[in-house]
């Protein structure tokens, strides 16, 4: 029986989001993201590159416009399905996995390692950054944007900011329709799991919000900001791949 409350019961809603925000282009990226994860990635072309938990594959179409050999692989069925529609060349490789799990097959297999907004939807997010760790080659990049887990106090989503592992509902994709829900947990526990793999922080990037999206502060006082998401980039100890 299908769990309530996945991308996959509500991937026609989300699909609807995402084809808003991919209109408005790279540059023009409401939520600030995509500019700066293309910076810390770098040079794309000809690179392997896997999009982590790719959804309906907004990220890995703008991944492949730069050069990049990207492979999509998500969860949810339906979702890769579309990806998959959206994609009628074949340029990129997508498939239908559990991240969380090991995944030999990938292992080594990339020089970059992408992720948009997916981290702080997965149940098991050691097992999922331990994958993402070892499909990683060595010297590899790896750049994941997120919700801050600070600002779920701030936009009232926990009380406790270290009361972690429960599930809560993002209250603004639910008022697009899209009724998923995401895991609480400190920065300092994603953290931790990254580095227990060997990874090491390059960055810390804490995002703004843009003048276009002007909604993202509306929990704040006037004259307040605080940044809502963030991006973390790694590197894999070993030599570079460029």
């Amino acid at each position: 029986m299908e769990r309530k409350g996945t991308y996959d019961e509500y991937a026609a809603e989300y699909a609807r989001e995402v084809a808003g925000l991919e209109e408005a282009g790279v540059e023009g990226d409401p939520l600030g993201l995509l500019p700066r994860m293309l910076a810390l990635l770098g040079n794309l072309d000809g690179l392997a590159v896997l999009d982590a938990g790719c959804g309906e594959g907004y990220l890995s179409r703008v991944l492949s416009s730069r050069g990049a050999k990207v492979t999509g692989i998500d969860v949810s069925p339906r979702l890769v399905r579309m990806a998959r529609e959206k994609d009628p060349g074949g340029a990129i490789e997508y498939r239908v996995a559990d991240l969380s799990e090991p995944s030999p097959d990938e292992e080594g297999r990339f020089d970059a390692v992408a992720s948009r907004l997916a981290l702080n939807d997965v149940r098991d997010h050691e097992g999922f950054i331990a994958t993402l760790a070892a499909a990683l080659k060595p010297g590899g990049r790896m750049v994941l944007a997120m919700n801050n887990p600070y600002s779920y106090v701030v936009r009232k989503h926990v009380s406790d900011y270290f009361e972690t592992g429960g599930t809560h509902l993002y209250r603004g994709m639910a008022q697009q329709g899209v009724g998923v829900r995401f895991y609480h947990r400190t920065l300092e526990e994603y953290l931790d799991a990254f580095l227990a793999e060997g990874l090491r922080l390059t960055k810390l990037v804490d995002v703004p919000r843009v003048a276009s999206n002007p909604n993202m502060d509306t929990l704040l006082p006037e004259g307040y900001r605080f940044p809502f998401l963030m991006i973390l980039a790694f590197t894999k100890h070993g030599t570079s791949v460029r």
